[in-house]
């Protein structure tokens, strides 16, 4: 559930911007107002909010997840590595360009590297509890993959017109 709310409070966030700036609403400035909250919020707000979960309740996050080997020590990993990247993605707020470009790839490399983690644990394991293979491992493929598709709209609109074919 918390992953909707999060891509929902992404999309709010990004109108009530549009709503209040009606000079971005149209072409790369909307989509870059899009792209922003979405980082911001479901990559780094999200990776915030998850990194002190593991860091702060490791044990009870890794029973949770299915996770029944070991004690869950992992979770401290797992903790600074998604608070890493939730502070990097909240950074998007004061740098721009390819700093977006960055973050979105780490992004991506961790949360697939997470979703195919889930999938390897259903698949071997036959862990289908709900926190390992629900909407952690849907929110884990496609947070990334929208930011991936709305920054490479936002380069392909923002690219100066040649006239040549573009």
């Amino acid at each position: 559930m918390i992953y909707v709310v999060y891509a929902l409070v992404a999309l709010l966030g990004a109108g009530i911007h549009l709503w209040r700036h009606p000079e971005e609403r149209r072409g790369a400035p909307a989509l870059e107002a899009v792209l922003l909250w979405w980082i911001v919020v479901t990559i780094g707000l999200g990776g915030v909010v998850g990194g002190l979960f593991h860091l702060f309740d490791g044990p009870a996050i890794a029973r949770e997840i299915g996770f029944t080997r070991g004690d869950g020590g992992f979770q401290t990993e797992v903790g600074f590595g998604d608070l890493a990247l939730g502070v990097a993605a909240l950074l998007c707020v004061a740098f721009r360009d390819r700093y977006w470009l960055a973050i979105l790839i780490v992004a991506a490399i961790s949360l697939w590297g997470d979703a195919y983690g889930h999938i390897h644990q259903e698949a071997v394991y036959d862990n289908h509890d709900p926190d390992n293979t629900g909407a952690v491992l849907y929110a884990d493929i496609l947070f990334p993959l929208v930011a991936v598709v709305l920054y490479a709209i936002r380069e392909r609109w923002s690219r100066p017109r040649t006239g040549l074919g573009d």
